[in-house]
């Protein structure tokens, strides 16, 4: 959600062997000795990152902790939250819309809301579409009334940008939620401009902006173990974030914010490869038009260039020694990310972590040691990417059951025969409220008179996995 930071830890999973490798394993690389090496410098706890060349995946790795309480290594299966990387394909989505004919770059966003948005200062200057995307609209965020939330969040995102943006909203504050500047003038990144961008999706199609995603998005492209929100994708599969304080790795609990379409998608390495694949071929997935490749060619060109040539629509350009690269970084409380390609090279990088770190050199050794990695081969990008070896995963539990839910005296948990089961009653901060162990029965009553009315997790650990279960204290 911010714009960038970095990572978080001290051993690796490496994907060419399911073990556990510590930084000085002589059984590992040069290239993961490097990696490693820099996580534990760090304090990175986990890392996936992904090498793309022409339609094929060169190179890739897992390494690290997704979960260090339960000591869960990074994998093939982990879904990392993507941070601002999320506006890239928040970005896509409305220049579907754009080709479609359904919006105009230079349309007042007015044009499709029913509130109004205008800068206090500038009352009859529009704020258009283009510059939401570019950062360039003069929407400024205002941290104190952007909170984050334990879980997804409980503001529908029209409700939080209407009380946000427009006058009659009850936060809005023409100082702090606007700049003093004039729209299409300064470039400034604004989190709340593409969440904006996000609502538009919605109004325009009258279709939820993660349904909208699901179906043109992420369905087209294969992503699987993709999602905006915890409750659409495997939650005990996604990485834990961290952050690194005197001396000890802290775990954040899974979080959300009602702007959610500027940060909050969550996903695989591997899924995102095949969107970062589709945009480096100018749209084309498998035969699959997911945009046309003259609105790629715009999104990354310099849209801007006047106020600031190093942008496109979402996507931000820099030049380095490796090349000239096109895409995203993000960074929010425990979480960076990183997502950019060099089109001349047709060559991709990703890196996807759980932690605050500064990985820019393991960056720099992924792409240092492009001579030797392209002399690999892993998989093609496809609909399935078929990968030579296999990984360790975490196996979720079989599907169990709450009744009733929502509750009020008592709820009763059916583990449908797992066995011995650790059950855990977490609170929307994250901490235990209640817990017990089944010793084998089928069967578990929770007593609710302890809690208070709200919103609960019910965490099951058996041999099998892990299930979670929310639940509703009436």
């Amino acid at each position: 959600m911010k714009p960038y930071t970095s990572s978080i830890a001290r051993c690796a999973f490496v994907l060419f062997g399911c073990s556990i490798l510590c930084p000085d394993t002589t059984a590992q690389s040069a290239l993961d000795n490097l990696i490693t090496g820099e996580m534990a410098n760090e304090h990175i706890s986990g890392l996936s990152a992904v090498l793309v060349q022409d339609n094929e995946i060169i190179w890739y790795g897992n390494y690290g902790l997704a979960d260090r309480t339960l000591s869960i290594p990074v994998s093939d299966s982990t879904i990392f939250m993507l941070a601002s990387v999320s506006k890239t394909i928040m970005a896509t989505a409305l220049m579907q819309l754009v080709e479609n004919g359904l919006v105009g770059m230079d349309d007042d966003v007015n044009d499709h809301l029913s509130f109004s948005v205008r800068n206090p200062n500038y009352p009859d200057s529009a704020i258009t579409v283009k510059q939401l995307l570019t950062h360039t609209s003069s929407i400024q965020d205002n941290w104190d009334l952007m909170p984050y939330t334990v879980g997804d969040p409980t503001v529908p995102l029209g409700d939080f940008l209407f009380d946000y943006l427009d006058v009659n909203g009850a936060d809005y504050d023409p100082v702090l939620n606007y700049y003093s500047f004039a729209p299409n003038t300064t470039h400034t990144y604004s989190n709340v401009g593409f969440a904006l961008c996000g609502y538009l999706v919605e109004t325009v199609t009258g279709i939820p902006f993660n349904t909208y995603c699901n179906d043109s998005i992420f369905a087209p492209l294969c992503m699987d173990n993709t999602g905006w929100f915890l409750a659409e994708v495997n939650e005990p599969l996604v990485a834990h974030p961290y952050t690194y304080s005197n001396g000890n790795y802290v775990e954040l609990a899974h979080f959300g914010y009602a702007d959610y379409p500027d940060g909050q998608l969550r996903t695989t390495a591997l899924s995102l490869a095949k969107f970062m694949y589709a945009h480096m071929k100018f749209g084309n997935f498998g035969g699959t038009q997911l945009l046309d490749s003259s609105t790629v060619a715009y999104m990354r060109s310099q849209v801007v260039a006047a106020i600031e040539p190093s942008m496109g629509v979402a996507f931000f350009s820099f030049v380095d020694a490796y090349g000239t690269w096109w895409g995203h970084s993000g960074g929010d409380q425990g979480v960076s990310t990183d997502m950019y390609f060099d089109e001349a090279a047709n060559t991709g990088l990703l890196i996807l972590t759980n932690g605050e770190g500064d990985y820019g050199a393991i960056r720099s050794g992924i792409l240092g040691a492009l001579d030797t990695l392209q002399n690999e081969y892993v998989a093609d990008i496809a609909c399935e990417i078929l990968l030579p070896t296999s990984a360790v995963g975490l196996v979720r539990a079989r599907e169990m059951m709450l009744f009733p839910n929502p509750a009020h005296e008592q709820v009763t948990i059916v583990l449908n025969g797992q066995g011995m089961a650790d059950i855990d009653v977490l609170d929307m901060q994250g901490r235990t409220a209640w817990s017990t162990r089944s010793n084998g029965n089928d069967r578990v009553q929770v007593p609710m008179a302890g809690l208070a009315p709200g919103r609960y997790t019910v965490r099951v650990r058996t041999g099998a996995g892990i299930s979670v279960l929310p639940l509703v204290r009436k």
